[in-house]
């Protein structure tokens, strides 16, 4: 029961001897225990320490184990006091973590322009960190492509954090996160635990929108794993935000199915990949710019094609054009 409140094995040995027999010295304990003599001396240091051993009434000089209920008592007091004691130290840390945040923010704010280059995924990885940690609103993002299954779920954490710290999430994925599984699953958890998201058939390059006062885009959107510009020019952020809160607007939430235009017949997604194929792109280039497979890309042209009667793609973008498709 002892050592359950704190006490190691060779003391709690140790007291219960004396207990059975209290008036043992050191050298009958370690040959009644089979323990050495420096265990024994360690371990009466350590109950005197704890008022576990009291002087005795009868021999001044010797001391004697208080009973199993004092013991108990005093055991479970220091155990109170040092929880109390490791509960202010945790709040003190938590005080210290949000005023440093707080700075931080402050400081950002008072910065009127500038930018910085992050190059390398860790660099990268710190920047965009240490920009989460410190909204204190909202964050906006761009998702343009398929994110894989590491990078969702080293999202995730991040996601619910910031949920649970009452930041508001609005993301943008691209419509082909609709049709593959790990995304849409990924997409409908946070969904449920808060997290506002919509898709929409083409998108521009990645962004991250924190509070509205700063940015993070890749530096080359070809390339977005090695470098990456943080933004704080208020101009510039200002004109992303007003991007996204477009692209936003017109965007399908996710529990909702892509809407059909009344006028055509057709979805937004098929009319970015008519778009997309009238430039000449091959299905290859299509399926990466929509987030989807070059089957899936192949299947919606077939059915666009039969939908417009034409014998070719050729003849599918000229009858596209001529129904107001393009």
């Amino acid at each position: 029961m002892l050592r359950a409140l704190g006490l190691d094995a060779v003391s709690e040995q140790v007291y219960q001897e004396l207990l059975a027999e209290p008036t043992l010295d050191a050298t009958l304990l370690a040959e009644r225990l089979g323990l050495s003599q420096d265990q024994v001396g360690t371990s009466l240091d350590t109950l005197a320490d704890l008022a576990l051993l009291r002087m005795s009434r009868e021999a001044p000089q010797q001391r004697r184990p208080v009973s199993p209920a004092r013991a108990h008592a005093l055991l479970l007091r220091r155990q109170e006091e040092e929880l109390q004691a490791r509960h202010a130290a945790l709040e003190a840390n938590r005080i210290a973590v949000a005023t440093a945040a707080e700075q931080a923010t402050r400081d950002q704010r008072r910065i009127p322009t500038g930018t910085e280059q992050l190059d390398g995924l860790d660099k990268i990885q710190s920047g965009l960190e240490s920009l989460i940690q410190s909204a204190t609103t909202e964050i906006c993002s761009i998702v343009p492509t398929q994110m894989p299954p590491e990078a969702l779920e080293a999202s995730r954490a991040l996601d619910e954090d910031l949920l649970a710290r009452g930041i508001a999430l609005k993301t943008l994925c691209h419509e082909g996160a609709r049709t593959n599984p790990r995304s849409l699953a990924y997409a409908r958890s946070m969904s449920a635990a808060g997290a506002q998201l919509r898709t929409a058939p083409a998108l521009p390059h990645r962004l991250l929108l924190v509070d509205r006062a700063t940015a993070l885009v890749p530096l080359d959107p070809a390339a977005p794993a090695r470098s990456a510009v943080l933004v704080t020019t208020p101009g510039i952020v200002t004109a992303m935000a007003e991007l996204f809160d477009r692209i936003w607007t017109d965007a399908t939430p996710l529990d909702q199915a892509p809407a059909i235009e009344r006028a055509t017949g057709i979805t937004a997604t098929e009319r970015e990949l008519l778009k997309i194929l009238s430039t000449g792109l091959t299905d290859e280039a299509a399926a990466k710019r929509l987030g989807v497979s070059v089957r899936t890309v192949k299947r919606r042209m077939e059915e666009l094609m039969r939908r417009l009667e034409a014998g070719s793609r050729f003849e599918a973008g000229l009858r596209a054009g001529q129904h107001g498709w393009l």
